[in-house]
C-alpha cells in the first residue's frame, strides 16, 4: 500500500483529471475536436467564448484541486528545502537559462507549429522592409505594370516600400543580412527573459526573478508572438531593457545609462509609436525624476546624454517620413490610406469606411468615447485569458505592492489610454496582438502579486498553496487552453502553406505565378479563418527564382509576361472548393478557368491608346 503522504493527494488529483476529461468531452461532443472558429479582430467568436466559459467553469475547480493536492503532498520541511534551493540557485546560471529558454521555446513553436509560415499579411510586409534596409534602401522604384505587384501593407505609388515603421525592420534586417531572419524574434525573446529576470531580481530577490521568467515563458501570447515575424516582441524587448536601465540609474552615475534609455525609447517608438508613447513615456518620466534628484553636474550630464541620442533619432524618424511619404508629419499609414483610395482599394484588406481622410490618424476611426472605451474593455477581456491561458489571468496583478508596482500600473493605464483610439484589439490567431506589449507589466506585476500571496500564505502556515496554485494554473493552460489554440493554429498553417508548397513542387525556377487574392482558403482549419489574404511578397529587386504577382485577367497576365518577363514561364494558380491547388500554364489558361479579380482603371495601363 502507498504511504499516507502519497495517498493524500490522490483524490484531489483525480478530481483535477476529471475536470480535464470533462473539458475534452465537451469539445469532442460539440465540435468534433479542438478547433476554434478564429478569424475576428474585434469580438471573440462563439467557440472562443465557450472556451473561456469552460475554463472558468472547470479550470477554477481544477486549480483548486491541484492546489489541495500540493498542500497535502508537500510537508513544511520539504517546502522549506525547495524554497531554499530555488532562492539560492546561482544567478549566473539563471541568466543563461532564462536567455536560452526564452529563445528555444519560440524556436520550437516555429519548427513544430508555425513551420516558418506567416500568420498575418503584416509579416511579409515587415520582411520586405527589412530586405530594403539590409540593402541600405528605404524604397525601390515601382515596377512596370505595377498593378501586378500591389499587395497588402505595401505602397506602390512610384515608390515601393512597406507602410510600417522601421524599428522592427531595422532589427530584422540583421537577420536578413545573415540569412537567419527567423532567428531574430527568438533572440529578442531570450534577451527579454533576461531583462525580466534582472528587473524582478532587483526588486524582490533572485527567487522572484526566476518566477518572472517562468511567467514569461508560460505565456502563450508572448511565446507564439516571438515565433512570428510580427513587431510586438521587438517592442517588449526595447521597453523591458528601457525599464532596466532606468532602474540602473540608481546605482550608476555614468551618463551612458541615460543614453541607453533614450536609444531604447526611440527604438520602441520607431517600432510601434503608440506603444512607445503609452508604455515608454511613463518610464521616461521615471528616468527624468531620478536624473533630477542627482547632484547638479551629474543631472545635466544625464540630460545631455539623453538629448544627444534622442534628438538625432527623432530627426531621423522625421527624415525617413519625408523621404518615403513626402512629409515629415505623414506616416506610412497615412500614405497607405492615400494610395489605397487612389488605387480604388484594390489588393488591400480595408475599405473607405475604415479610414478617416480628414484626420491626422487615418486608421484611428473611433469618434465615440463609448465605442473606444467598449473596445478597450473587449481587448482587456480577451487579454485576461490569452495572456497566460488560465482563468482570471490577471488576478495576481492586483496584489502587487510597492513603488515598482505603482509605476507599472501607471504605465499600463497610459498604454490603455494611448490605445483608446485604435480601431480593434487585433487578430485573434494567438491573442489580441495590439495589446501584446502589456505582457511586460503583466508579467512583472503578477510576480509581485505572487510574492504578496506568498507572504500572506506563510503567515497562515499555508506556504505550499502558492507554488501548488501556480502549478494548477499551468495545468489548466496546458490541458484546456493550449489544445484548441495549438491545434487550430496548426490547421491554419497547413492552409496557409498549401499553395506555397504546391508552387515549390510543381513550378520550375525562372517562372511567374499569377494568383488571385484569397488564394489560401480555410480548408483544413474550417470554421477557423486565418489572416493571410494575399500572396507572398517578392524581394525588392524582383530577382527571385519564382515571382508571385497578382492575377488581373488572363489577357493582361499574358501581356505582362510578354512585355516585362519574356524569358520566364507563366503559371496561374488558384485553390478551389476541393482545397486542391490548381496550377495551369498561362498558355493553357482561359478566362472561364480564371475570371478577372479586380476592375481595371484607365490609368492602370497608360501606355495603351485610348
Amino acid at each position: 500500500m502507498l504511504p499516507a503522504r502519497y495517498r493524500a493527494p490522490l483524490l484531489p488529483l483525480a478530481a483535477a483529471c476529471a475536470c480535464a476529461l470533462a473539458y475534452w468531452a465537451f469539445w469532442e461532443s460539440q465540435f468534433n475536436g479542438f478547433v476554434l472558429n478564429l478569424g475576428s479582430i474585434n469580438m471573440p467568436t462563439h467557440r472562443w467564448l465557450a472556451m473561456a466559459a469552460l475554463i472558468a467553469f472547470l479550470g477554477v475547480p481544477m486549480v483548486g484541486f491541484v492546489a489541495a493536492a500540493g498542500v497535502r503532498a508537500v510537508s513544511a520541511e520539504r517546502l522549506a528545502s525547495w524554497r531554499l534551493a530555488w532562492r539560492d540557485y546561482p544567478d549566473r546560471r539563471s541568466v543563461v537559462l532564462a536567455g536560452l529558454l526564452g529563445m528555444l521555446v519560440p524556436l520550437a513553436i516555429q519548427a513544430s507549429v508555425l513551420r516558418y509560415a506567416p500568420v498575418t499579411d503584416d509579416e511579409t510586409s515587415y520582411w520586405f522592409a527589412a530586405e530594403l534596409l539590409a540593402s541600405f534602401r528605404l524604397w525601390v522604384p515601382s515596377p512596370p505594370m505595377k498593378l501586378f505587384f500591389d499587395n497588402a501593407f505595401l505602397l506602390n505609388d512610384g515608390k515601393m516600400y512597406s507602410q510600417y515603421f522601421l524599428g522592427w525592420p531595422f532589427l530584422l534586417a540583421w537577420g536578413v543580412k545573415l540569412g537567419v531572419p527567423w532567428l531574430v524574434n527568438p533572440v529578442l525573446s531570450g534577451a527579454t527573459a533576461i531583462g525580466m529576470l534582472l528587473l524582478a531580481r532587483r526588486w524582490w530577490g533572485g527567487g522572484w526573478g526566476r518566477v518572472a521568467v517562468v511567467l514569461y515563458l508560460v505565456s502563450p501570447l508572448t511565446m507564439v508572438g516571438a515565433a512570428t515575424m510580427m513587431s510586438h516582441t521587438a517592442a517588449i524587448f526595447a521597453l523591458t531593457w528601457l525599464l532596466y536601465w532606468v532602474e540602473r540609474l540608481q546605482d550608476s552615475a555614468r551618463p551612458g545609462a541615460s543614453a541607453l534609455v533614450a536609444f531604447l525609447f526611440c527604438l520602441a517608438f520607431w517600432t510601434r509609436p503608440a506603444v512607445g508613447l503609452g508604455l515608454g513615456a511613463p518610464l521616461v518620466v521615471l528616468w527624468a525624476l531620478r536624473a533630477w534628484r542627482m547632484p547638479g553636474a551629474e543631472r545635466w550630464k544625464h540630460a545631455l546624454a539623453f538629448v544627444f541620442v534622442a534628438v538625432p533619432l527623432g530627426a531621423l524618424f522625421l527624415l525617413a517620413n519625408q523621404e518615403m511619404n513626402g512629409s515629415p508629419w505623414q506616416t506610412g499609414y497615412h500614405a497607405a490610406a492615400r494610395y489605397a483610395e487612389a488605387n480604388g482599394y484594390r489588393f488591400v484588406s480595408f475599405g473607405p469606411s475604415q479610414v478617416k481622410r480628414d484626420a491626422f490618424l487615418y486608421f484611428f476611426t473611433d469618434t465615440s468615447w463609448v465605442l473606444a472605451a467598449g473596445r478597450l474593455v473587449l481587448a482587456l477581456f480577451r487579454l485576461s485569458l490569452d495572456s497566460f491561458g488560465w482563468p482570471l489571468g490577471v488576478v495576481f496583478v492586483f496584489l502587487a505592492r510597492g513603488t515598482p508596482a505603482r509605476w507599472l500600473f501607471a504605465a499600463s493605464v497610459s498604454f490603455c489610454i494611448a490605445h483608446l483610439p485604435v480601431a480593434d484589439p487585433g487578430v485573434d490567431t494567438f491573442g489580441p496582438v495590439h495589446y501584446s506589449e502589456l505582457m511586460l507589466p503583466l508579467v512583472l506585476l503578477s510576480t509581485g502579486g505572487l510574492r504578496t500571496f506568498w507572504q500572506w500564505a506563510v503567515r497562515w502556515d499555508m506556504g505550499a498553496v502558492v507554488p501548488a496554485t501556480v502549478v494548477g494554473l499551468v495545468c489548466v493552460c496546458a490541458t484546456m487552453y493550449l489544445p484548441p489554440r495549438i491545434i487550430t493554429l496548426r490547421k491554419l498553417v497547413a492552409d496557409i502553406l498549401r499553395p506555397r508548397e504546391a508552387v515549390e513542387r510543381e513550378v520550375p525556377e525562372n517562372s511567374v505565378v499569377f494568383v488571385p487574392p484569397g488564394f489560401a482558403p480555410p480548408c483544413t482549419s474550417s470554421p477557423a479563418n486565418h489572416f493571410v489574404f494575399f500572396r507572398k511578397n517578392n524581394s525588392p529587386d524582383r530577382d527571385d527564382a519564382i515571382l508571385w504577382v497578382n492575377h488581373i485577367t488572363v489577357e493582361r497576365d499574358r501581356q505582362f509576361l510578354q512585355q516585362v518577363y519574356p524569358a520566364r514561364s507563366g503559371f496561374l494558380m488558384s485553390v478551389g472548393r476541393d482545397c486542391v491547388p490548381r496550377i495551369v500554364p498561362l498558355a493553357q489558361a482561359t478566362p472561364a478557368m480564371f475570371p478577372p479579380t479586380v476592375r481595371e482603371r484607365p490609368e492602370d495601363f497608360p501606355e495603351e491608346p485610348r
